[in-house]
């Protein structure tokens, strides 16, 4: 199993705040590479978006809300099994949130598919940090 986390980004609101703008998955659309992604569909529990080269990613929420301080989201439509922990937690002055896919790569997916996927982790992490503002030191 291939690990790919994202940096870990601390934003000026609080773990709650980001947990419940997070788990709709609506809300996705807004913290993806708009010049990389198309024709995102979601709902509070799906969403579905193409990435440069036409192949259709889905993710699905495994439960109704964070488990502590992570939400699963179970991946679909890749060529190969993975999933994506948001993991977000509280922190002074604000949150810590980071993403990490869990991925079934073989070989030659991973040297294909690691680098693309790191850049656009590392693009929803700043999103979050953007959106939401970094917390003061």
């Amino acid at each position: 199993m291939t690990e790919i986390r994202s940096k870990e980004v601390h934003v000026a609101v609080s773990a709650e705040e980001l947990k419940s703008h997070l788990q709709d998955l609506n809300n996705l659309e807004g913290l993806l590479p708009s010049e990389k992604v198309k024709d995102f569909k979601g709902t509070e529990d799906e969403a579905s978006f193409k990435i440069q080269g036409g192949l259709e990613i889905r993710l699905t929420r495994t439960s109704e809300a964070f488990e502590g301080d992570v939400l699963r989201l179970l991946g679909g439509g890749a060529p190969f099994a993975f999933h994506l922990d948001l993991n977000v937690s509280e922190a002074p002055n604000g949150a810590r949130a980071s993403v990490l896919c869990e991925a079934d790569l073989n070989p030659f997916l991973r040297m294909m598919a690691q680098k693309p996927l790191e850049a656009l982790f590392q693009h929803i992490a700043g999103a979050v940090e953007a959106k939401f503002g970094p917390a003061s030191a």
